[in-house]
């Protein structure tokens, strides 16, 4: 058997693509190994959120590389979002045999196998390109991607011009694919995409999705990933309540607490937005974990609109944060912008926002314990005598039971333990 060894950088969707593109490759007889063991073919799924993902992307690539000067049969697959927006300068690295661009990506067995390519430019890509999968390699959940691309041009973004236009699954190819993963044993899975809020087929959106997979009665756990603030409408939340399987979880995209930085990133709403929608969750599911993604040093970013974000985070009833610092990405309008800030001070500003997350979440802990809410999810692993799982409100749970990896358990949590509550 030949061996691959494939590394994911950057998000669940990222992540959805590579299981995807593993499950094609292992129906053709690849074994898969670590990425540090030595491989035949070599995959890396790069990301270009910030800098420092490319610079990640860049260093496994070079890895692979290595691997190639001890073995010229070795083959080299570079895709992704970096190498979507840089792809000369891949090339540039070294012997690289194939650069795929991500619409492209799914079909990576079949290229393997001597099938054309022509690497596309992502902004014309125009339908979503589905291919059905088995599984999710050793992961307990499966993740989904059932949408893809953005058109809101945010000014520090550069997913939109990695991903192109919005373009999303029909709804029928959603369900076969979900009714896969639980025939294959899946219990949980995770709704993902580049900005899943804008999910459409036709008159069909998320709405649609979530009632369908209701339905499947092997599934016990619906869990959507990040939200534009925008898009998570009352009818959305109304659905959501009504459902006895979606997960009371939601990441947000927040990105500042500061109107006037909000105003200055392109987001299309304010911070009362945030307040009312939180108010509206929470009137319906008490004890939702809510996260937000937020970035510190945004061009202008000044210490009155920094203390703005920081109060208003901490007026919230919120579970985590998801903290960045802010990474000039070339392109972008925020590239250029004045105000640039220096790293040190961008990264105090994170330290800053990343204590007061620490603090959320050990309130969020407490509250949980005190008021006895009911955690479920699906085994990861046992030892040492507990098992541990991604609970359905986002915090880690053990059990001093021993469950089997895939099932679905509950505890009412009574104390700290390590990370999470048991």
């Amino acid at each position: 058997m030949k061996r691959v060894a494939i590394v994911t950088l950057g998000c669940k969707t990222n992540q959805a693509e590579s299981a995807a593109i593993l499950g094609g490759l292992e129906s053709r007889s690849y074994l898969s190994v670590d990425f540090n063991e030595p491989a035949d073919l070599y995959i890396i799924n790069t990301c270009t959120v910030t800098n420092r993902t490319d610079y990640k992307s860049r260093y496994y690539i070079r890895k692979a590389l290595e691997q190639k000067k001890l073995r010229t049969d070795v083959k080299i697959v570079v895709t992704g979002c970096y190498s979507q927006r840089s792809r000369e300068e891949v090339m540039s690295l070294g012997d690289v045999d194939l650069v795929i661009d991500n619409q492209t990506k799914l079909d990576i067995p079949k290229l393997l196998d001597g099938a054309e390519h022509s690497f596309m430019d992502i902004m014309q890509a125009t339908d979503f390109h589905y291919v059905p999968q088995q599984g999710m390699g050793e992961r307990s959940r499966a993740f989904q991607k059932i949408q893809d691309g953005c058109d809101y041009y945010c000014t520090y973004c550069a997913v939109p011009y990695a991903r192109g236009h919005i373009r999303s699954a029909k709804l029928s190819d959603v369900i076969a694919q979900a009714k896969l993963f639980t025939q294959n044993g899946y219990r949980e899975i995770v709704l993902g995409g580049v900005n899943l809020g804008l999910y459409r087929d036709g008159d069909h959106d998320l709405r649609h999705v979530i009632r369908e997979l209701n339905s499947i009665s092997e599934l016990e756990i619906i869990r959507l990933s990040s939200l534009e603030p925008q898009l998570f409408s009352a009818e959305l939340l109304k659905v959501i309540a009504a459902s006895e399987k979606v997960a009371p979880h939601f990441h947000i995209a927040l990105q500042s607490g500061s109107n006037s930085v909000l105003k200055r990133m392109k987001r299309v709403y304010q911070t009362e937005r945030i307040h009312d929608l939180l108010a509206q969750i929470h009137a319906v599911i008490p004890h939702a974990a809510i996260g937000f993604d937020v970035i510190a040093g945004f061009p202008g970013e000044t210490e009155m609109e920094f203390n703005e974000t920081v109060d208003f985070l901490e007026s919230l009833n919120i579970c985590y944060l998801h903290v960045f610092s802010y990474s000039k990405r070339k392109g972008t309008p925020a590239a250029t912008m004045p105000g640039q800030l220096d790293n040190h001070t961008k990264q105090s500003r994170a330290n800053i926002l990343i204590d007061l997350a620490e603090k959320k979440k050990e309130h969020y802990m407490r509250q949980l314990i005190k008021d006895k809410v009911l955690l479920r999810g699906i085994v990861e692993h046992s030892e040492s005598g507990f098992s541990t799982f991604l609970s359905d409100h986002y915090i880690r749970a053990y059990s001093s039971q021993i469950h089997p990896q895939g099932e679905l358990i509950s505890i009412i949590p009574t104390t700290h333990h390590q990370d999470g509550v048991i």
